[in-house]
């Protein structure tokens, strides 16, 4: 046997090797798109027809009905066939599908004032609660221009980089889902040199124990495009209502250097499963590492697992369990996860993991809400003892015509039955 051919069969050896032990590690959804099969099941219980609405009290303040500009976005909309699909693959036309959803609505805008990345809604008593994060002040100025001092700092005289630059987190009750009314600020940035001194944004809800958990992402000055780091923090109180105590430290960071969430960490959502606390996030990767697919650079959606609601997680050695996606919109349905993916290599999907790690393509999607959340009936039981229904209705922002601000809207849901 010649000495190329034995380094031929060793390095050959090596390599069949190394894609067994990768075998091994990759979640479901990373393999599948490893391997490109992205086909689709038709007539599948888990297909949504989303139904846009306005609210009242969150961000929006008008008639559109004779507003002109919303008027004309619409016969656009009406008049071209390729509307919706152009919509979708062209982000600078966010506000034409924003016109069509809004030609019914009552209430109007809220100037220079963003509601957004609102929370998953639940109901205590006859009250509907919900969290979202809400900047105001000058318009957006971009990254050149934008302040990079700390919040407290100069609070009230900031230049916002983004409408959620500068950001706190709001609470709003309501007794229909409908007509919303804000309650005031639940959790602020803190002071100069903590980790959450420029925003706190992006919350989700946790209900568990008798208590009230707050799950959100902090950022610190200066504020440093892309590179953050972003991170996952927690708040508790007795109460909807407050006050909220604050973590000592985030209770999730991004990882090392060449994971797909070595960047930052965002939109957290939870799950109850199996007497564990499953903490679902969106993870932004540095841009040498294998994770490099999806409409938005290197973004896919991690799992991080604990005990107990404040921690530790464990992130999962499966992660990324979703390829693309975005914002973190998940739900249970059933003993398992739904995940409605928006963007990335199976974007426009929903997905089903009935472990709550390994998602399976379960149907298409159109007309998907950006940044939504469902109506928690089961107040954050565990869906292994007690299984989840289908939700019939949520929450979401739209963006403001003309304008990068946001306000909140609610969809209801229709799925089909399926025999």
């Amino acid at each position: 046997m010649s000495m190329n051919f034995r380094i031929l069969s060793i390095a050959l050896a090596l390599i069949c090797l190394t894609q067994s032990t990768h075998a091994q590690t990759y979640s479901e959804a990373f393999q599948r798109y490893k391997d490109s099969d992205l086909h689709f099941e038709k007539d599948n219980p888990l297909f949504p027809t989303f139904n846009y609405k306005l609210v009242t009290g969150l961000g929006y303040d008008g008639d559109p009905k004779t507003d002109p500009l919303i008027q004309s976005k619409v016969k656009i909309y009406r008049d071209n066939p390729r509307a919706r699909y152009l919509v979708r693959l062209a982000g600078n036309q966010q506000e034409l599908q924003a016109a069509y959803h809004l030609r019914h609505a009552i209430d109007g805008f809220v100037e220079n004032t963003t509601f957004r990345d609102v929370t998953s809604p639940i109901k205590i008593g006859d009250t509907y609660h919900a969290w979202y994060s809400k900047s105001w002040g000058e318009p957006a100025v971009g990254q050149e221009r934008g302040s990079q001092e700390a919040w407290q700092e100069i609070k009230g005289q900031w230049k916002r980089i983004y409408s959620w630059d500068f950001v706190s987190i709001w609470h709003a009750t309501s007794k229909d889902g409908y007509h919303w009314q804000e309650q005031g600020v639940a959790i602020e940035p803190g002071p100069k040199g903590s980790y959450d001194d420029r925003c706190v944004f992006t919350p989700d809800v946790l209900v568990s124990g008798g208590k009230y958990y707050l799950y959100y992402q902090v950022a610190t000055s200066p504020h440093v495009y892309r590179d953050g780091p972003h991170k996952i923090a927690m708040a508790w109180a007795d109460s909807p209502d407050g006050p909220w105590t604050k973590s000592d430290a985030p209770v999730l960071v991004p990882s090392e250097p060449g994971h797909f969430d070595s960047r930052k960490v965002h939109d957290p959502c939870l799950i109850v499963k199996g007497g564990k606390y499953y903490l679902y996030y969106k993870g932004d990767g540095d841009h040498s590492n294998r994770y490099q697919f999806g409409e938005r650079f290197h973004i896919g959606w991690g799992v991080a697992i604990a005990d107990r609601p404040e921690g530790p997680f464990v992130k999962s050695k499966l992660n990324p369990v979703v390829c693309g996606g975005h914002e973190v919109v998940i739900f249970p349905y059933k003993s398992g996860v739904a995940g409605l993916v928006r963007q990335g290599p199976e974007l426009f999907s929903m997905q089903y993991a009935e472990d709550g790690l390994n998602f399976k393509l379960a149907t298409h999607v159109t007309d998907v809400p950006f940044a939504g959340t469902f109506f928690r009936q089961g107040h954050f039981k565990d869906i292994d003892k007690h299984p989840a229904e289908l939700p019939r209705w949520g929450l979401c922002h739209g963006s403001r015509l003309g304008s990068g601000e946001a306000f909140i809207m609610r969809y209801d849901i229709t799925f089909p039955v399926v025999k």
